[in-house]
Protein backbone atom coordinates (compact mmCIF):
# COMPACT_ATOMS: atom_id res chain seq x y z
CA UNK A 1 0.00 0.00 0.00
CA UNK A 2 1.20 3.27 -0.84
CA UNK A 3 2.03 5.65 1.86
CA UNK A 4 -0.38 8.50 2.49
CA UNK A 5 -1.26 11.44 5.02
CA UNK A 6 -4.47 13.61 6.05
CA UNK A 7 -3.51 17.13 5.86
CA UNK A 8 -4.96 20.58 4.89
CA UNK A 9 -6.65 20.82 1.33
CA UNK A 10 -7.15 23.86 -0.64
CA UNK A 11 -10.36 21.69 -1.64
CA UNK A 12 -12.15 21.18 1.43
CA UNK A 13 -10.68 21.68 4.95
CA UNK A 14 -8.44 18.15 5.47
CA UNK A 15 -7.62 16.07 3.03
CA UNK A 16 -5.69 12.37 1.72
CA UNK A 17 -2.21 13.13 -0.39
CA UNK A 18 0.15 10.52 -1.39
CA UNK A 19 3.61 10.66 -0.27
CA UNK A 20 4.98 8.94 -2.64
CA UNK A 21 4.26 8.27 -6.37
CA UNK A 22 1.28 6.02 -7.29
CA UNK A 23 0.87 3.83 -10.52
CA UNK A 24 -2.74 4.22 -12.87
CA UNK A 25 -4.65 1.44 -11.11
CA UNK A 26 -3.19 1.22 -7.44
CA UNK A 27 -5.93 0.27 -4.92
CA UNK A 28 -5.27 2.96 -2.42
CA UNK A 29 -8.00 2.61 0.05
CA UNK A 30 -11.39 0.78 1.68
CA UNK A 31 -14.05 3.28 2.59
CA UNK A 32 -14.99 2.12 5.97
CA UNK A 33 -17.35 2.66 8.43
CA UNK A 34 -20.73 1.66 10.03
CA UNK A 35 -22.98 0.49 7.56
CA UNK A 36 -26.37 2.47 7.88
CA UNK A 37 -29.53 2.88 6.33
CA UNK A 38 -29.94 5.88 3.61
CA UNK A 39 -32.88 7.07 6.33
CA UNK A 40 -31.10 6.43 9.11
CA UNK A 41 -28.04 8.79 7.73
CA UNK A 42 -30.03 11.20 6.37
CA UNK A 43 -31.93 11.94 10.11
CA UNK A 44 -27.93 11.35 11.43
CA UNK A 45 -26.74 14.45 9.50
CA UNK A 46 -30.19 16.61 8.64
CA UNK A 47 -29.06 20.13 9.23
CA UNK A 48 -24.87 19.44 9.35
CA UNK A 49 -23.16 20.73 5.67
CA UNK A 50 -21.69 18.10 5.54
CA UNK A 51 -21.17 14.18 5.26
CA UNK A 52 -19.18 10.78 4.89
CA UNK A 53 -22.11 8.73 3.38
CA UNK A 54 -21.42 6.71 1.38
CA UNK A 55 -23.97 5.05 -0.65
CA UNK A 56 -23.20 1.06 -1.31
CA UNK A 57 -25.65 -0.96 -3.94
CA UNK A 58 -28.77 0.25 -4.87
CA UNK A 59 -28.33 3.16 -2.25
CA UNK A 60 -30.50 2.15 0.41
CA UNK A 61 -27.38 1.36 2.81
CA UNK A 62 -24.71 4.00 3.04
CA UNK A 63 -21.55 3.99 4.48
CA UNK A 64 -20.69 6.52 7.31
CA UNK A 65 -17.28 7.14 6.53
CA UNK A 66 -14.21 6.41 9.32
CA UNK A 67 -10.59 6.40 8.17
CA UNK A 68 -8.45 7.73 5.51
CA UNK A 69 -10.86 7.42 2.67
CA UNK A 70 -13.41 9.52 3.87
CA UNK A 71 -11.13 12.67 3.48
CA UNK A 72 -10.45 12.23 -0.19
CA UNK A 73 -11.85 14.93 -1.53
CA UNK A 74 -14.52 15.35 -4.62
CA UNK A 75 -12.53 16.75 -8.28
CA UNK A 76 -13.98 17.52 -11.56
CA UNK A 77 -11.10 16.00 -12.95
CA UNK A 78 -10.38 13.02 -10.73
CA UNK A 79 -7.21 11.00 -10.38
CA UNK A 80 -8.62 8.78 -8.38
CA UNK A 81 -11.65 6.58 -8.80
CA UNK A 82 -13.72 4.23 -6.36
CA UNK A 83 -15.19 0.71 -7.03
CA UNK A 84 -17.80 -1.78 -5.29
CA UNK A 85 -16.73 -5.67 -5.44
CA UNK A 86 -18.42 -7.92 -2.91
CA UNK A 87 -19.89 -4.76 -1.04
CA UNK A 88 -17.11 -3.15 -0.40
CA UNK A 89 -15.88 0.38 -1.83
CA UNK A 90 -12.46 0.79 -2.90
CA UNK A 91 -10.53 3.74 -4.12
CA UNK A 92 -7.97 3.21 -7.34
CA UNK A 93 -5.64 5.31 -8.74
CA UNK A 94 -6.92 6.19 -12.42
CA UNK A 95 -3.57 7.84 -13.36
CA UNK A 96 -0.35 8.15 -12.02
CA UNK A 97 -0.31 10.37 -9.29
CA UNK A 98 2.97 11.76 -8.06
CA UNK A 99 4.36 12.45 -4.71
CA UNK A 100 2.33 15.68 -2.99
CA UNK A 101 -0.75 15.63 -4.70
CA UNK A 102 -3.80 14.84 -3.06
CA UNK A 103 -6.33 12.09 -3.87
CA UNK A 104 -9.67 12.84 -5.50
CA UNK A 105 -12.22 11.23 -7.11
CA UNK A 106 -15.70 12.75 -8.44
CA UNK A 107 -18.40 12.44 -5.78
CA UNK A 108 -21.09 11.99 -8.67
CA UNK A 109 -23.82 13.20 -5.79
CA UNK A 110 -27.26 11.12 -6.65
CA UNK A 111 -29.78 12.79 -4.75
CA UNK A 112 -30.65 15.53 -2.16
CA UNK A 113 -31.94 18.93 -1.77
CA UNK A 114 -29.39 20.89 -0.58
CA UNK A 115 -26.59 22.66 -3.15
CA UNK A 116 -23.30 20.48 -2.80
CA UNK A 117 -20.95 23.25 -4.44
CA UNK A 118 -17.63 22.13 -5.94
CA UNK A 119 -14.23 23.67 -4.56
CA UNK A 120 -12.11 21.70 -7.30
CA UNK A 121 -10.75 24.53 -8.98
CA UNK A 122 -10.24 22.04 -11.50
CA UNK A 123 -10.49 23.66 -15.55
CA UNK A 124 -13.63 21.93 -16.05
CA UNK A 125 -15.18 22.20 -13.40
CA UNK A 126 -18.89 21.91 -12.99
CA UNK A 127 -19.50 23.96 -10.20
CA UNK A 128 -20.80 21.11 -8.36
CA UNK A 129 -20.55 17.68 -6.63
CA UNK A 130 -23.57 16.20 -8.26
CA UNK A 131 -23.15 13.74 -11.23
CA UNK A 132 -23.97 15.60 -14.82
CA UNK A 133 -27.39 13.09 -14.75
CA UNK A 134 -28.37 14.96 -11.40
CA UNK A 135 -27.18 18.14 -12.63
CA UNK A 136 -29.61 17.70 -15.75
CA UNK A 137 -32.76 16.33 -13.72
CA UNK A 138 -32.44 19.38 -11.66
CA UNK A 139 -32.65 21.76 -14.49
CA UNK A 140 -36.10 20.11 -15.77
CA UNK A 141 -37.77 20.26 -12.19
CA UNK A 142 -36.70 23.95 -11.99
CA UNK A 143 -37.91 24.00 -15.58
CA UNK A 144 -41.19 22.47 -15.35
CA UNK A 145 -41.89 24.16 -11.64
CA UNK A 146 -40.76 27.70 -13.21
CA UNK A 147 -44.00 26.65 -16.17
CA UNK A 148 -46.18 25.69 -13.44
CA UNK A 149 -45.64 28.57 -11.81
CA UNK A 150 -46.52 30.71 -15.30
CA UNK A 151 -49.56 28.89 -15.71
CA UNK A 152 -50.61 29.60 -12.15
CA UNK A 153 -49.81 32.90 -12.47
CA UNK A 154 -52.02 33.50 -15.88
CA UNK A 155 -55.20 31.77 -14.08
CA UNK A 156 -54.92 34.20 -11.06
CA UNK A 157 -55.25 36.88 -13.83
CA UNK A 158 -51.19 38.47 -13.12
CA UNK A 159 -48.67 38.35 -16.03
CA UNK A 160 -45.87 35.72 -16.22
CA UNK A 161 -43.79 38.17 -14.34
CA UNK A 162 -45.74 38.82 -11.34
CA UNK A 163 -47.38 41.76 -12.40
CA UNK A 164 -51.27 42.14 -11.69
CA UNK A 165 -52.93 42.92 -14.83
CA UNK A 166 -55.21 46.06 -14.83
Amino acid sequence: MPRLVIRSSDIHAAGCFALEDIPKGTRLLEYTGERISKAEGDDRYDGRPFTYLFGVGDGEVVIDGHGMAMFVNHSCDPNCETDEEDGKVYIASIRNIAAGDELTYDYCLYDGDDDAPCYCGSKNCRKSMYSPQELRRKRRAEVRKQKQAEVAAKKNGASPKGIKKG
